[in-house]
């Protein structure tokens, strides 16, 4: 299960990422993603101005954080915390 929860985490870091390259800077944005399969790593970007949890929803800026070389990354602990919904430990 950890390993799932693991594959997981970076597929979504990874869409994360390309969310940010393309819309530049995600906290003045109003993207969203939505995972639409968990299991199988399936996400897409949402109309949603905002999170919706219920919803599988997340904002983009919700999903960020500014590093110590102050650039715009994911949040891998937040990724973790959303992987909960879906794998129990």
């Amino acid at each position: 299960m950890k390993e799932e929860i693991n594959d997981f985490v970076e597929a979504f870091y990874r869409f994360t990422l390309q969310e940010i390259h393309r819309v530049g800077d995600p906290f003045y944005c109003t993207a969203s993603i939505k995972i639409s399969d968990a299991r199988n790593h399936l996400f897409h970007t949402s109309d949603c101005l905002q999170t919706d949890e219920a919803e599988d929803i997340y904002a983009l800026s919700d999903l960020c954080m500014v590093d110590e070389e102050m650039q715009t990354v994911p949040n891998r602990q937040r990724m973790f915390r959303i992987a909960r919904n879906y794998w129990r430990e």
